[in-house]
């Protein structure tokens, strides 16, 4: 999806990617202060409205077990199977109906399919970042004890979200997820992800 329209998330500083260091492996986001939600997700919490609304009962990291670990692995690879890579022209956020879908659907699809499991709701938070392609893009953190984790439609493993040679712009808070506040840390920018996760990727923005 693209945020040419989304203003508000634009003038946080997404003008190309950095050349800076790498951020240490398993370290959570630095945030900033708070920020207008993409347009994409308030449409879509008028659509679905229970999934936006409610303040969680804690904050902590959620204990990354091998079964959680395993059950992160199962989501991203049967999301990512389930669903044909298609581009929407306007970047409707919603779940998928037709088995199809941008980055959007494939990070709500992994987003549902965890609650539905029963993974605390302040450990799975929607986060948009910039490409290093350009274009504006949604994925799925996990903040683990293990660190944020990211379930991405482009690659095909779940990675650390410091491996990924994005620019990232906001992302849900844990307290609440209608308020979102902005992403500080930008790790290092690679030519492209493929390169930096050795995964091919599954294009769909």
């Amino acid at each position: 999806m693209k945020f040419a329209i989304y203003t508000s998330v634009i003038l946080l500083g997404v003008a190309g990617l950095m050349d800076s260091g790498p951020a240490m492996a398993g370290a959570p986001m630095a945030t900033g202060g708070p920020v207008v939600p993409p347009a994409g997700f308030i449409a879509f919490c008028a659509r679905h409205l229970q999934d936006c609304i409610g303040k969680s009962s804690g904050s902590a990291p959620v204990e990354m077990t091998p079964e959680r670990r395993r059950a992160l692995d199962a989501v991203q690879a049967q999301v990512n199977a389930a669903i044909a890579p298609r581009e929407d022209p306007k970047h409707v956020w919603d779940y998928p109906t037709d088995g199809t879908g941008d980055c959007n659907k494939f990070a709500l699809a992994k987003r549902r399919e965890l609650l539905a499991q029963g993974w605390p709701r302040e450990s799975l938070l929607l986060a948009t970042a910039i490409t290093e392609r350009g274009e504006g893009h949604l994925v799925l953190v996990v903040r683990s004890d293990s660190g944020d984790l990211v379930l991405d439609n482009r690659v095909t493993a779940v990675v650390d979200w410091t491996r990924l040679p994005y620019r990232w712009v906001s992302v849900q808070t844990a307290q609440n997820p209608a308020r979102w506040v902005s992403i500080l840390s930008t790790p290092v920018a690679t030519a492209d992800a493929t390169a930096a996760l050795g995964a091919s990727p599954r294009q769909a923005h």
